[in-house]
């Protein structure tokens, strides 16, 4: 079963150190964050949490070196966002898979250097040994999702331990750099044969 520090594709694998920041919304609209998206404070509305953009000349999102508000976002799904007809009507369906955070509402925004948490890219429709879950061409089927370029199946699949991570926000994962002022993560360890790996915060 799920817990709430985790979900299919993101959780939590260190506490010490760890800030959650909170009365901070996701954005209104668009396509609803995926939990463990680099996020920084919307500077049209400091109210509201955005994907990391870039910051001066860097190729990638990042900038927690430099002062600014980064982190991960994190919202607890309650029973009755499970229990709807659309995730407790579902064969296989878990609560890991309840893995964004509605437009609107209020969520928190995880750093603090030090706190450790883990990501795992998945193909799509994989499934859990002995569940049976539906053709990924239905509206239940799982689309695949990569959290970390390169780890595991995605792209070169090789990610390691020391690599730094910046958020790609063309893309929307995290993504290896070499620009110390780009980095929010360091990995810890990395298994591209499961598509794992862990990764601490360096803000």
């Amino acid at each position: 079963m799920g817990t709430s520090t985790d979900t299919r594709n993101f959780g939590m694998r260190r506490f010490t150190n760890l800030v959650r920041e909170g009365r901070l919304r996701a954005p209104a609209s668009g396509t609803a964050l995926v939990l463990g998206t680099g996020v920084e404070l919307d500077a049209s509305d400091p109210t509201r949490i955005r994907q990391i953009t870039l910051a001066g000349d860097n190729d990638l999102g990042g900038g927690g070196l430099d002062g600014r508000l980064v982190g991960i976002v994190w919202y607890e799904h309650d029973s009755q966002t499970y229990n709807r007809p659309e995730w407790g009507a579902a064969a296989g369906q878990l609560p890991q898979d309840l893995n964004y955070a509605p437009n609107g509402r209020m969520v928190q925004v995880l750093h603090g250097a030090g706190a450790k948490v883990w990501f795992r890219n998945t193909e799509a429709d994989t499934s859990e040994p002995g569940l049976n879950f539906p053709d990924p061409a239905s509206s239940q089927g799982r689309a695949e999702v990569v959290m970390v370029k390169d780890l595991g199946a995605d792209g070169a699949g090789d990610v390691k331990a020391d690599d730094l991570l910046a958020w790609d926000a063309t893309n929307g994962y995290w993504a290896e750099t070499a620009v110390a002022a780009e980095a929010v993560l360091r990995v810890t360890f990395a298994d591209n044969d499961l598509g794992v790996c862990d990764a601490e915060f360096l803000v």
